[in-house]
C-alpha cells in the first residue's frame, strides 16, 4: 500500500492528476475504508476546487476516525467556501455586469 501512495502522490507532484485519481478510484472501489487514500483524493479534489467531493471524501474519513483534527478544519474550510459562494451567487443580479445597474 506504501507503494501505491508514493506512486500517487509522484502521480500528483508530476501534475498527472487525472492518472493518480483513476488510481485512487480503483482502488477505494476495492476498499472504501482506507482513510489514507480518500484523505489523498479529497486533497485532490480540494486542490482542483471540487469541493463537494472533497467533502464527500473528508466525511467518510471522519465516519471512520473521528479524530482526524486537520480534516475536521478541513471541512469547516470548505463548508466555509460553499456557504460564501452560495450567498456570492444572490448577491448581484447584474448578470449582465452593466455599470449603471451596480
Amino acid at each position: 500500500m506504501k507503494d501505491l501512495v508514493k506512486e500517487i502522490e509522484r502521480l500528483i507532484q508530476q501534475q498527472k492528476t487525472t492518472e493518480a485519481l483513476n488510481k485512487l478510484n480503483a482502488v477505494i472501489a476495492e476498499n472504501v475504508q482506507n482513510i489514507e487514500l480518500l484523505r489523498i483524493r479529497g486533497d485532490l479534489f480540494y486542490g482542483q476546487q471540487k469541493y463537494s467531493q472533497a467533502l464527500n471524501d473528508y466525511n467518510k474519513v471522519l465516519k471512520v476516525d473521528k479524530n482526524q483534527t486537520l480534516i475536521k478544519s478541513k471541512v469547516e474550510m470548505i463548508k466555509g467556501i460553499l456557504k460564501f459562494e452560495a450567498l456570492d451567487i444572490f448577491e448581484s443580479t447584474n448578470l449582465n455586469n452593466d455599470p449603471w445597474l451596480d
